[in-house]
């Protein structure tokens, strides 16, 4: 390629990048970026936050008794750890190896994903925040390759008292 034509090059690319910082400048948004670090800098889980839980909408073979019926977020800055009861349906074995690990993260500041989770399976929990609830979906993860969707859930959360002594051992 010849010097001029990268010359040509180079002015069509300084073009480019121009128009687009203008767009995006007089794009009307009235949210900075700089702005929302501070909030996902602040949020904490002070103290356990608790939820019952309730389930509709199943995709595919997803049943409420697959997924936990309440839950506590335990304290944490972006994330910690979870505190959950279990379907009465579904037996103490069951529950205790797909709830080996069990955490919450913060996504945005009104979203967040609560994670249960062993050796084969996982349960994913993704909601925000509208208010005193959670809403959002609940799915069943497994290493037993599927065609999509995965067994899912709407999951409705509701914030009530926690009981003394809230622990991941509930």
């Amino acid at each position: 390629m010849s010097s001029g034509h990268l010359k040509f090059a180079a002015g069509i690319v300084s073009a480019l990048l121009t128009v687009a910082l203008i767009a995006c400048a007089g794009s009307g948004s009235r949210v900075s970026p700089v702005s929302t670090v501070p909030e996902l800098r602040t949020f904490r889980v002070v103290s356990a936050e608790c939820y019952s839980l309730s389930y509709s909408d199943a995709v595919r073979t997803a049943s409420a008794r697959l997924f936990p019926t309440w839950f506590a977020l335990l304290p944490g800055a972006d994330s910690g750890s979870v505190a959950a009861r279990h379907h009465s349906q579904l037996d103490d074995q069951t529950w205790a190896a797909v709830s080996k690990y069990a955490r919450w993260k913060r996504f945005t500041p009104d979203s967040l994903e609560v994670m249960f989770s062993g050796n084969y399976e996982a349960i994913s929990i993704h909601v925000a925040r509208i208010g005193p609830r959670l809403i959002g979906r609940a799915t069943w993860l497994s290493d037993v390759i599927g065609p999509d969707p995965k067994p899912s859930m709407q999951v409705i959360g509701n914030r009530e008292d926690c009981p003394p002594n809230v622990s991941p051992a509930t």
